[in-house]
């Protein structure tokens, strides 16, 4: 006797998926999509040669169209960068042009300023007959003080502050003043000779001096002119020499101070009389006789 049923019996009529889907309300579709999708329904067509062939000429088109831009921008990049080198260029020489008019407005004002003096020493001799040198007496100098050699001498031995208030702020004689600060300098910038007898300044030198001062390399005009100040002001003291160096090279230009004269820049003889106080000079003469010549700046 068997009890209950057989089991190849219940195994026949239990439900299959598709019963139990539409017991429950899923319709085909629905329950495909719940499956793993391996039917043949589910197969993606390949695409064929020509399709490929067309997707890729179009790739190769859009590249090579990518390429060409590439390369307009960076042309344009290189035209903007020349641009800026350029503009930049223009500004350095319109600086350069405007450090120049305004030194060369400068100049302009100290030549009628010295044309003025000038007029006034001639008006003063022609009323009297009595010249500024006629007026001055070296042994007027207290504690038997040693009169300078030359205009360069004497503002070198003078208080350096007051020497750039005279001749900065006074007068617009910056490139006296700084003649004057590079010749005082002469142990840092200038040339010694070998057997020690003297110094001497070439253009070199004399351009690392100023742009030490100015703490920036100094114009060709203002390189002039500061050696040109630098030789009128040194008078006899400051002799201007031409060495070929080489054989081959042409002479150069030097300014030569011996050893005496030089080292007489830094005595710092002349700070206890405070010459340069205001007052104390007239006429642009200074009230020290040098070699027979009155130092007149």
């Amino acid at each position: 006797m068997t009890i209950g049923k057989d089991p190849s019996k219940i195994d026949a009529e239990a439900p299959d998926e598709q019963d139990i889907a539409t017991t429950l309300g899923f319709d085909e579709r629905v329950q495909d999509d719940l499956t793993d999708g391996d039917t043949e329904d589910s197969t993606t067509e390949i695409p064929s040669r020509e399709q490929m062939w067309c997707v890729l000429q179009k790739q190769a088109k859009t590249i090579e169209q990518l390429e060409s831009r590439l390369e307009d921008v960076e042309q344009e990049q290189s035209r903007g960068q020349r641009n800026r080198q350029e503009i930049a260029s223009r500004m350095n020489e319109l600086d350069e042009k405007v450090d120049e008019v305004t030194e060369t407005a400068d100049e302009a004002k100290e030549i009628a300023k010295s044309a003025t003096s000038t007029a006034e020493q001639a008006k003063s001799i022609a009323e009297t007959g009595e010249t500024a040198f006629d007026r001055e007496d070296a042994e007027a100098l207290p504690g038997g003080v040693e009169p300078s050699s030359s205009p360069l001498d004497f503002f070198a031995n003078c208080r350096q502050h007051n020497v750039k208030q005279r001749f900065v702020d006074e007068q617009n004689k910056q490139n006296t003043w700084r003649a004057i600060a590079v010749a005082k300098r002469w142990e840092e910038f200038a040339t010694k000779r070998t057997d020690g007898s003297g110094v001497f300044f070439t253009r070199d030198d004399l351009r690392e001096g100023l742009t030490a001062i100015l703490g920036k390399r100094p114009h060709a005009q203002t390189l002039k002119r500061v050696w040109n100040s630098l030789k009128e002001i040194g008078s006899t003291d400051v002799e201007l020499k031409r060495r070929r160096v080489g054989p081959k090279q042409d002479p150069k230009e030097l300014l030569t101070m011996d050893i005496e004269t030089a080292e007489g820049l830094l005595e710092t003889r002349y700070h206890h009389l405070d010459l340069l106080e205001e007052g104390t000079v007239s006429g642009g003469i200074t009230p020290v006789v040098t070699n027979n010549t009155a130092a007149e700046v």
